[in-house]
């Protein structure tokens, strides 16, 4: 169940023109869209594509971009705000994050609009308008559907950098839905050239990286619960793609700790065997943000987790409540 502070006032595409006409009062220049800490493609491509097809947006992170966030806005030319203004007159957009805490710090402002597929979402102030569908595989499918119910033509500038969000939030459509598949070809419909989309997403690996990752699979530890391989690693930084790998090399679930001074990170991936028999990293890690305080998000097959403390103890925790729910698929 949703927490009990879930807004109210959330919009979905089954009240038809509604969604338009709400969206329309709501989104009040100048905007600000408001990317969620550590920025990845899906969140970076929405705000691009949403900037590129309204007027008077401005573009702001909130605790930086990940790398090949940081690398779509370089090759498009895009500028981002290193960090939000205390204030803004407009109207702010947050996108592709469930709740407040993800994307802090929170500037004030008249109007909130929050753009997002993840579960639970919630805290956000009192008259925020929350567009939102935890069925949409990645928030650049739900920038397409404001733009169509704003009824806004879309350009082909706009498109490209929607149709990188959509392959990258779906694992190059490894994860997709019916609903993915469409939005790719209303993009490409629109001039975005997925030849030109994948170039976009292509990034070398510096030597920085290459060893982290080498160093995270030193570290390996893994155990087989029935059917399922758990794997465990820790690591000084690119924990997230870490994660990954330890998928890749065979793991059902990979698990990844990082500690940055007093923050730790923790990064999951799970393979696709898995999350179709109903495993989720998303609600695992929720539950663990709930029981130790930190922030928590993600999706079935992606998730993360910040917060205060312990790394090993925390990596110990997430992968005991792992191991417990693949218990209950067998």
């Amino acid at each position: 169940m949703p927490p009990d502070d879930t807004p109210d006032n959330m919009l979905d595409d089954a009240t038809g023109k509604a969604v338009g006409e709400a969206l329309a009062d709501a989104l009040q220049p100048p905007l600000l869209a408001l990317l969620h800490h550590h920025a990845d493609l899906d969140c970076v491509g929405s705000a691009i594509g949403l900037a590129r097809s309204l007027p008077d947006v401005t573009i702001s992170a909130s605790d930086g971009l990940n790398q090949s966030g940081r690398l779509l806005a370089e090759r498009l030319g895009v500028e981002i705000l290193a960090a939000p203004p205390d204030n803004w007159e407009g109207t702010v957009v947050a996108l592709d994050t469930p709740r407040p805490d993800h994307c802090a710090p929170l500037p004030s402002a008249p109007r909130y609009i929050v753009i997002d597929h993840h579960q639970h979402p919630g805290g956000w102030p009192k008259g925020a308008l929350l567009y939102h569908d935890p069925e949409a595989a990645a928030t650049g499918e739900l920038i397409l559907r404001l733009l169509t119910a704003l009824d806004r033509p879309l350009c082909a500038a706009a498109a490209l950098p929607l149709l990188v969000a959509v392959i990258a939030d779906t694992g190059q459509f490894r994860h997709a839905r019916g609903g993915s598949f469409e939005a790719a070809f209303r993009l490409c419909r629109a001039g975005a050239d997925p030849r030109e989309a994948f170039a976009l997403m292509e990034r070398e690996m510096h030597a920085s990286q290459r060893i982290a990752m080498l160093k995270a699979a030193q570290r390996v530890k893994w155990t087989q619960e029935g059917k399922w391989l758990v794997a465990t690693s820790r690591i000084g930084a690119f924990e997230s793609g870490a994660a990954r790998a330890l998928t890749l090399m065979g793991a059902d679930v990979g698990l990844v700790v990082a500690k940055r001074g007093t923050q730790v990170r923790l990064s999951s991936r799970a393979s696709q065997r898995v999350t179709v028999a109903g495993f989720s990293l998303a609600a695992v890690l929720n539950t663990l943000g709930r029981e130790l305080g930190g922030s928590a998000g993600g999706h079935p097959g992606a998730a993360g987790y910040s917060g205060h403390g312990d790394a090993e103890a925390l990596l110990e925790m997430a992968r005991q409540a792992c191991v417990q729910r693949l218990h209950e698929l067998t």
